[in-house]
């Protein structure tokens, strides 16, 4: 038995540290308005600071609830090592008042009347207690016959401890300010060594540690730019799909989840494959878009659980002993899809967890087929949202499961949702669930017998003064790939000054092979179900906004978590600017 591979406790490669911890969440940018200046200044500390050997989530919260009300704390940081070690720091920036038996933090009151001015004061060792214990009983709760051992370390910066602490506290278990430069070094001396009573039996818990605490600071893994696999991308969700969906009890377990853009659904099926990986589970992971599978592969604790409907097919017929089907013909993926849906029987009865992703995009037969791949107990998950429907297929009539919809985007920006409701680019508004503002969109014209290449060029200039770096921007065609002038193999090598940056193909092993460069450029079609900082949705023509340009048009919007920008023709510039003026 071995730590598990990806787990955030495994040894480093070649038994060589580097000195940068990992961050949970680790996207900091984006959520560090959650976090008070000083404590992002200790993150960003304890990061440089320590080596790759320790995880520090930040930010992890706890609440319980009984008959007389609800109670919520926050710890600020948990420190762990490879072994699974674990260590709260609680830090405070307040003025430290000793007495004989206890430590107070004092803060200025915000009362009215005569208590305007006076000082609140907090116990720390009850805060300390009350945080840990609420922790370790959460994770009780959630692993029965599981303990959660945790240590703690006090850290006042701006305080300078004089004379005997009081009894309840342990002063190698404070860092005050006269200790401040070794507040590192008193991590690792905390952190030395395997835990009291260490068998092989924790390695076990590894996986459920980091998942307990993943959760706890709000961290789910979301998906963002292709190749941006160096660094684990991070989103915080302000409720969700995921929150509801673990609330749910049925028999058996149908769920049907019918979710805007930007609402949860990926991190709601992380969620299921993360669970039957806890559970060692078979589980599968089913989509329609190549690109989306690829990204979903990089995050999912067993890639090889994931694949497209396509790719299942390909891979089914193979390991039957089938015919291969020619790649080359003209009706491939049709004859892969009725290969498979005559060779399904041979299939059922596999799978404890399923989960069908863009469902939308899927044909009743299809669903029929992959539907008995599962046991008659699993849990299975389907996931569509209608208004990103790209292919004019009816939806898929599953008679017999629980429903659930999710108007709400916590991706796109307060503007961006503004202004997608007001082209009415949905049936039904999309409520604006992000708490970031955002930017009006740019709009940015070509003649329509002209290239789109020096308008897409000025949006981009524009960006980049705008602070948004290459990598972080994704140049999108509204044209599928065979059509586009930017985005087709035959587009530009460089945009903008910025080294374009396409897949080329796919490697021996199935895996994409992307050409060097820092701008992605892609086509809508192929970016769906990911997201990046800013966006240029290019080569925009048409002259009737029917329902597939609606679509796509919505596709493309939601693919941005800052900044739009529309490269149109004149002509159907003409078209939107109708529906926004009514």
């Amino acid at each position: 038995m071995g730590i598990t591979e990806g787990a955030p406790f495994s040894l480093n490669h070649g038994g060589k540290f580097s000195y940068m911890a990992r961050l949970v969440p680790s996207d900091i940018d984006s959520g560090s308005e959650n976090i008070h200046v000083p404590e992002l200044r200790t993150l960003l500390r304890l990061r440089d600071g320590l080596s790759d050997r320790y995880v520090v989530y930040h930010s992890v919260h706890w609440a319980k609830a009984d008959l007389s009300g609800a109670v919520y704390g926050e710890i600020d940081f948990i420190v762990a090592n490879d072994a699974g070690r674990l260590l709260a720091i609680e830090q405070k920036d307040a003025q430290i008042v000793a007495t004989s038996s206890d430590l107070f933090a004092r803060y200025a009151s915000a009362g009215v009347g005569r208590d305007l001015g006076r000082a609140a004061e907090k116990s720390i060792t009850t805060q300390v207690n009350r945080n840990l214990n609420a922790l370790r009983s959460q994770f009780s709760r959630r692993y029965p016959g599981r303990a959660l051992e945790i240590d703690h370390l006090l850290y006042l910066p701006l305080a300078r401890l004089a004379g005997e602490l009081p009894s309840s506290i342990d002063p190698t278990r404070v860092v005050d300010a006269d200790r401040d430069d070794q507040l590192e070094s008193v991590i690792e001396l905390l952190l030395t060594g395997l835990p009291v009573g260490w068998s092989d039996d924790r390695l076990d818990d590894l996986p459920r540690i980091e998942s307990f605490l993943s959760q706890k600071v709000g961290a789910a893994p979301h998906i963002g730019l292709l190749g941006r696999s160096a660094r684990e991308v991070t989103s915080r969700l302000a409720g969700g799909l995921s929150t509801w969906a673990t609330r749910l009890t049925m028999e058996p377990w149908r769920l049907r989840v019918r979710g805007t853009a930007g609402s949860g659904k990926t991190q709601l099926a992380l969620q299921a494959l993360n669970q039957a990986h806890e559970l060692r589970q078979a589980a599968l992971y089913v989509c329609f878009n190549r690109p989306l599978a690829d990204a979903m592969k990089r995050v999912a604790p067993n890639p090889a659980s994931v694949v497209t409907f396509h790719e299942l097919a390909r891979l089914a017929l193979e390991q039957a002993g089938k015919p291969a089907v020619d790649l080359s013909h003209p009706q491939a993926f049709v004859m892969l899809a009725q290969a498979f849906i005559e060779i399904s029987p041979l299939l059922a009865d596999t799978f404890d967890t399923l989960v069908i992703d863009e469902g939308q995009d899927f044909e009743q037969a299809w669903a029929q087929s992959l539907i008995r791949m599962a046991r008659s107990d699993a849990r299975l998950l389907w996931l569509e949202d209608p208004e990103q429907s790209l292919y004019d297929r009816p939806p898929v009539v599953l008679s017999g499961w629980v429903g659930m919809t999710s108007p709400v985007n916590y991706r796109s920006p307060q503007l961006l949702v503004e202004f997608i409701n007001w082209l009415g680019l949905t049936d039904d508004p999309v409520e604006a669930g992000s708490a970031v503002l955002g930017f009006d969109p740019k709009w940015y014209l070509y003649a329509d017998s002209d290239s789109p290449l020096e308008a897409t060029e000025q949006a981009l200039s524009d960006l980049k003064a705008d602070g948004f770096a290459p990598s972080n921007i994704a140049v999108l065609s509204f044209h599928g790939l065979g059509s586009s002038k930017l985005a087709g193999s035959s587009g530009p090598d460089q945009l903008g000054g910025s080294k374009v940056r396409r897949q080329s193909g796919y490697d021996s092993d199935g895996i994409a092979v992307w050409t060097d460069g820092d701008l992605l450029v892609d086509s809508v079609f192929r970016f769906k179900g990911q997201a990046a900082d800013a966006v240029v949705v290019t080569e925009v023509d048409f002259e009737q906004f029917t329902p597939r340009e609606r679509r796509r048009l919505f596709v493309a919007l939601t693919r941005a978590r800052l900044q739009v920008a529309l490269v149109t023709t004149e002509r159907a510039a003409g078209v939107l600017r109708a529906r926004l003026d009514g």
